[in-house]
């Protein structure tokens, strides 16, 4: 028998097995198969899609499928691709690893930001113990966020990765140095079940990780002295308006200004720089934490806004601050488009829109239009 008579008959019977299976919960009005044997589905559910979209995955997986689900027009649209997606074996032995190399990193940045050269005196170390301890608790309370937030949705959330960047020491140049981390990522091991689940996921990491910067900035301003910037050329730190704000109820006046500032000690640094990551992470760009956020409230069209931000980064790290434009860059590398969830026909209710709007808000009181500029000295 020929062999594209053989695979249309395979075909007929795998469909009607596939009919048999959606029985009760969906009615196929038309379908058809692609070249790559994707099956695409569209008709009505019996029920609404939250309610019996495990049902349905639970039976496609059983035929060797996984099934999308998507609104098309007055419709639904199913689309089963020819294999399970399941996760892979968890990995801990990276993470971990990763996780302690950035503690050494940060230990490092912190007693450079105290003025102890650790390459020549390494005990001096100890000194980054309050810039570490703050950056890695902010970091580390936000993945915990995403994480568990996502054990709890069962999701297949991976445990943190964070991603450590130690002080190099460069002949003629001294030694390169900022954060001793880029932050830290958590991987999707397989797609999210729903819209409501990427926001819940999303915007935990921002929220757990600020219910632990704010107190700390608060503490580090209270313990930082107000006076005359260095007479030699310094980083000033951008302002945004919950930094203002902070720095104003504590100081009673806003800073910079009147020809003095804070002179911010280790706590209150790694404080503002858990401020700034939370800000660059609500970005609303791809999978950032915003990109989530975003991809709840607009679905496909999230994209739209991810390139408009994009485009606003390059914008204004032509004519405000040139770090804008590493993170146009960078949103794009990471892709501006959101990867569907496995049930994107339900939308999020009243309560979750709420949440989404949160989190656009909190991305405003970040927001920092020039985070870090070189003032020469006088």
């Amino acid at each position: 028998m020929d062999a594209q008579v053989t695979d249309t008959l395979d075909r007929l019977e795998l469909m009607g097995r596939v009919r048999l299976a959606l029985d009760g919960l969906m009615t196929i009005e038309r379908y058809a198969w692609d070249s790559r044997g994707v099956l695409t589905m569209v008709g009505s559910l019996h029920a609404p899609a939250d309610a019996i979209y495990p049902q349905i995955r639970a039976r496609m997986e059983a035929l060797g499928f996984t099934p999308f689900l998507r609104a098309s027009g007055d419709n639904v649209e199913l689309m089963a691709l020819p294999f399970v997606v399941s996760a892979p074996k968890p990995n801990v032995a990276l993470p971990v690893a990763l996780f302690l190399i950035t503690i050494l990193s940060t230990l490092m940045v912190g007693a450079l930001y105290d003025g102890i050269d650790v390459f020549s005196n390494p005990a001096g170390i100890v000194a980054g113990i309050p810039f570490s301890a703050t950056i890695i608790g902010i970091l580390f309370v936000h993945e915990m966020g995403h994480y568990v937030v996502g054990r709890l949705r069962r999701a297949p959330v991976s445990l943190p990765y964070f991603i450590p960047v130690p002080p190099i020491p460069i002949p003629g140049l001294g030694i390169i140095t900022f954060t001793g981390t880029l932050g830290a990522v958590i991987v999707q091991r397989e797609p999210m079940l729903d819209r409501k689940t990427i926001l819940e996921i999303g915007i935990a990491g921002p929220l757990a990780g600020l219910a632990v910067a704010i107190p700390l900035l608060f503490y580090g301003l209270a313990t930082s002295p107000v006076g005359p910037p260095p007479a030699e050329g310094y980083i000033q730190e951008g302002n945004s308006i919950l930094y203002a704000a902070a720095k104003y109820l504590v100081f009673g006046q806003f800073l910079p200004g009147n020809g003095v500032d804070v002179q911010l000690n280790a706590v209150a640094w790694g404080a503002w720089i858990g401020l700034l990551v939370t800000m660059i992470n609500l970005l609303p760009i791809g999978q950032l934490d915003g990109g989530h956020v975003a991809y709840a409230l607009l679905g496909e069209y999230a994209h739209y806004l991810a390139y408009a931000f994009i485009g606003g980064c390059v914008l204004l790290g032509t004519l405000v601050a040139p770090n804008w434009l590493l993170w146009g860059v960078l949103g794009l590398l990471i892709g501006p488009r959101h990867p569907p969830p496995l049930n994107d026909v339900s939308r999020i209710g009243p309560a979750h829109t709420t949440l989404a709007i949160v989190g656009l808000i909190t991305f405003v009181l970040l927001f920092m239009p020039n985070p870090l500029q070189f003032v020469a000295g006088g």
